[in-house]
């Protein structure tokens, strides 16, 4: 175990995952200003996402639907926070973003208990890793292409790199996924008791 987590971070760089870390923690730091502040421009993407949200996830879908759903759209979102790094700036804006839209979303819900549930929720001490983990590796991609200005060079690193999400950051959401699947619809099913 040790050494898988060493050849993992001897592949994506600690401090590059350190500051994906911080960027990301930022993030949820500054959110719940910019909610108070109410700053437009930033705050239109993630009122838009929770309107989705509550339109798609009022309803009780089975279990196994619920977690294709959310393993779905966490790779996608991260995936693409690993491909962010085929643009120069684009991992330290990812980090940075999905930090404060998800404290956003937790802020505009429930206000500072939003925030300190995103902190505490066991889902987020599975998902805040393999979020880290895609920002580093994309922070790689932009290394490799600062350092030797060739495309070639930046899609070589990319390949190098792909095996790491399917090993590292997939099994992360996918244990992520089923434990959020499964609390949803215990609490689903407490709920309908209680109304019983």
């Amino acid at each position: 175990m040790i050494q898988a987590i060493r050849d993992l971070f001897d592949l994506i760089n600690y401090t590059y995952f350190f500051l994906s870390a911080v960027l990301f923690l930022g993030g949820i730091y500054v959110a719940p200003n910019v909610v108070e502040k109410n700053i437009g421009f930033l705050l239109k993407y993630p009122r838009w996402m929770r309107r989705v949200m509550e339109r798609y996830f009022t309803r009780k879908y089975p279990f196994l639907v619920l977690f294709t759903i959310i393993f779905l759209l966490n790779n996608l979102s991260l995936f693409t926070s690993f491909l962010s790094g085929f643009i120069l700036i684009g991992p330290p804006i990812a980090a940075f973003l999905t930090g404060l839209n998800v404290a956003i979303v937790s802020y505009d819900m429930m206000g500072w208990r939003g925030i300190w549930q995103i902190l505490v929720n066991p889902v987020a001490w599975l998902e805040f890793p393999a979020a880290w983990i895609s920002f580093a590796m994309g922070f790689r991609l932009a290394e490799a292409f600062w350092l030797h200005h060739s495309w070639a060079t930046v899609q070589e690193q990319f390949w190098i790199l792909l095996p790491v999400y399917g090993k590292y950051v997939m099994v992360l959401l996918f244990i992520a996924a089923l434990l959020e699947s499964g609390l949803i619809v215990l609490a689903e099913r407490m709920n309908d008791e209680e109304e019983d």
